[in-house]
C-alpha cells in the first residue's frame, strides 16, 4: 500500500541537498506507488540512481570535511594575524612606556641636578652623598646651619648649576677660573699671584664674610686681621736681646685640598659641603696648551691655597691654630715672646732667657715638621745683641722704625720725581708699577712712625694726583700704641674681613 502522507517542500529540499534529485524523485515514486517494488534485483537505473546517491553522500562528508579543514587553516591564519597584532600593540605599548620611564628618569635627573651636587670630578666626589652637617659644631662657631649644596646655593644667591661649575674639578678645560700672574719678591725673585674671576671671587668672599671670619685666630697671629698689622707683629719683640726670624717656605702650595676640607670638616659641615668649600677655596697647577687654535687648561694633579684669593689667607690662619697654640706654648714655657705674620714666625728674648735659645730652636724644628710645613733654609735667622733686628720689614732694637737707608733712598726717589716731573727711569723695589710702590711704602712708614711718616704722605699723594693714580693715601696715621695696648685690643678686636692688595 501507497504511503499517501505529505511531506513539505523543504524536506524535500533537505534530502535533495543530502543526497541527490534523481534519488529522492525514485523514493518518492516508490513511496506514492508509482515505481514497482520487485523482490529480486533491481532494474539498472535504480541501481544507478542509488549509487549517485550514495556516491553523492560521500562527496558532501568529503567537502565537508575540506570545508572544515579549509576553516581550520584560515582559523590559524587568523589566530596567528591576531597574535602578530596583539605583539605589536604590546611592543609600542613597551616603547611607549620605556619612552615614558626615559622622560621620567631623565625629569628625575634633571630635578636632582637642579638641587644636589652627586660628581664633581676625579678623586674629589667620594663622600657627595653625605649630607649631614654637625648642627651642634656650627652652634659653637655661630657659622650658617645647612647640610646640601642647594641650601648652600640659595645662601650664596646663585643656582646649583653655578655651584657646581665653580667647584667642578677639571682636568682639562678651555675655561680657567683664576688669572695668574708674577710679581717680585722684596728679597729677589718672583711670587705666583692668582687672582680668582669675578663670580668666583664673588663666592670666596661669602665664604670669607659667613664663615671664616667667624672663626676666631689666636692672639699671637697677625697677618690678615683686622686691627692687627705688621706693627703690632713686631711690638712685642722691641728692645729685645735676641730675635729669631723664620720663614716657611712655600707656605701657601704646602696647605693642600685635604686640609681645607678637613677643616671645614672640622668646623662641622658635611662631608658634600666641606667638598665644594674645599674646591672653591683651592686651585690645582694649571699650563695653558694650545691645540688647533684653542685654549686649553691642563690641571696639575694636586690641589693647594691660591695665593690671591680673598680665602687663603684666612685659612691659613684657622689652619694654623693647632701650629700657633704649640709654638705658644713652648715660647712661654721658655719665656720667649711669639708672633707669627702670615709665613713669618718671629720669636724674641731678653735676659737670662736667651740661654733657652737652642733648646727653642730644637722644638721649633721639630713642631713645624710635625705640621707638615717646612722652614726656608734662607730665611732662618737668629740676631743677637748689638744687630739691627727687624721683624716684617719693622725695625724694632729701640722702638718700631723704618730701616733708615732705605727710607733715606725713598726721599730720593720722591725728589727726583718731583724735580724731573716724570716717572720714567725711576723704580722702587722691582715692581712693574712705581706708583702703587711708592704709595705703599709711605703707608708702610706712617703706619710704623706716624709722625715720621706724614711729610712722606703729604708728598706722595702729591705725587699720586700729579699723574692721575686713582686711589691716594686717605688714612689719618694712629699714634704709637704700646705692647700692653695692642695686646689689649687684640683680645678685643672682632674678626673682620683681613686686608692686603691681592686680596682685596
Amino acid at each position: 500500500m501507497a504511503d499517501n502522507s505529505q511531506v513539505t517542500r523543504q524536506q524535500l529540499y533537505d534530502r535533495i541537498k543530502a543526497s541527490t534529485r534523481d534519488s529522492v524523485i525514485l523514493e518518492e515514486m516508490k513511496r506514492l506507488g508509482f515505481w514497482k517494488k520487485d523482490d529480486g534485483i533491481p532494474s539498472l537505473p535504480e541501481i544507478l540512481i542509488t549509487k549517485e546517491s550514495i556516491l553523492t553522500q560521500e562527496l558532501h562528508v568529503l567537502l565537508d570535511q575540506q570545508r572544515k579543514y579549509k576553516n581550520k587553516e584560515e582559523a590559524l591564519k587568523e589566530i596567528r594575524k591576531a597574535r602578530l597584532e596583539q605583539s605589536r600593540l604590546k611592543r609600542e605599548e613597551n616603547k611607549k612606556l620605556r619612552k615614558q620611564k626615559r622622560e621620567a628618569k631623565a625629569a628625575q635627573w634633571k630635578e636632582r641636578k637642579e638641587k644636589d651636587i652627586i660628581y664633581l670630578g676625579e678623586d674629589v666626589s667620594k663622600g657627595l652623598n653625605n649630607k649631614a652637617s654637625d648642627l651642634t659644631k656650627l652652634a659653637t662657631y655661630q657659622l650658617p646651619e645647612m647640610h646640601m649644596a642647594d641650601e648652600l646655593a640659595n645662601a650664596m644667591g646663585i643656582t646649583v648649576g653655578e655651584l657646581r661649575f665653580l667647584a667642578y674639578n677639571r682636568t682639562v678645560s678651555k675655561i680657567n677660573h683664576y688669572k695668574r700672574f708674577y710679581i717680585p719678591k722684596k728679597t729677589g725673585g718672583k711670587r705666583l699671584i692668582s687672582t680668582p674671576m669675578p663670580r668666583l671671587k664673588k663666592a670666596q668672599h661669602w665664604i670669607l664674610e659667613n664663615i671664616l671670619n667667624k672663626v676666631s685666630i689666636d692672639d699671637h697671629a697677625h697677618g690678615f686681621v683686622m686691627k692687627r698689622s705688621i706693627v703690632t707683629n713686631a711690638l712685642p719683640h722691641v728692645k729685645a736681646e735676641v730675635v729669631i726670624n723664620i720663614d716657611l717656605k712655600d707656605f701657601f702650595p704646602t696647605i693642600s685640598y685635604q686640609r681645607v676640607k678637613g677643616l671645614y670638616r672640622s668646623l662641622g659641615y658635611s662631608e658634600q659641603l666641606s667638598t665644594i668649600f674645599g674646591l672653591i677655596s683651592t686651585e690645582s697647577e694649571c699650563d695653558q696648551i694650545e691645540l688647533d687654535g684653542e685654549i686649553y687648561y691642563a690641571a696639575g694633579i694636586d690641589r693647594f691655597l691660591p695665593q690671591g684669593a680673598p680665602t687663603s689667607p684666612a685659612i691659613t690662619n684657622i689652619i694654623c691654630r693647632k701650629l700657633d697654640a704649640r709654638l705658644k706654648g713652648i715660647a712661654s714655657k721658655l719665656n720667649f715672646a711669639y708672633t707669627r705674620y702670615a709665613d713669618d714666625l718671629t720669636f724674641s728674648a731678653s735676659g737670662e732667657n736667651v740661654n733657652n735659645t737652642k733648646t727653642l730652636l730644637g722644638f721649633i724644628k721639630r713642631i713645624i715638621k710635625e705640621e707638615n710645613l717646612t722652614i726656608h733654609p734662607d730665611k732662618f735667622r737668629v740676631l743677637r745683641k748689638g744687630a739691627r733686628k727687624e721683624v716684617t720689614g719693622v725695625i724694632v732694637n729701640d722702638k718700631p722704625a723704618v730701616n733708615a737707608k732705605e727710607l733715606d733712598r725713598f726721599r730720593a726717589l720722591l725728589f727726583q720725581i718731583e724735580k724731573d716731573g716724570t716717572l720714567e727711569g725711576k723704580h722702587w723695589k722691582n715692581s712693574p708699577n712705581l706708583l702703587a710702590s711708592i704709595k705703599g711704602y709711605a703707608s708702610f712708614v706712617a703706619m710704623v712712625d706716624p709722625i715720621k711718616g706724614k711729610p712722606f704722605v703729604e708728598r706722595t699723594n702729591k705725587i699720586l694726583e700729579t699723574h692721575g693714580f686713582k686711589h691716594i693715601i686717605k688714612h689719618k696715621p694712629k699714634p704709637p700704641q704700646t705692647a700692653a695696648a695692642v695686646q689689649t685690643e687684640e683680645q678685643a678686636a672682632q674678626k673682620k674681613k683681613p686686608w692686603w692688595k691681592f686680596w682685596a
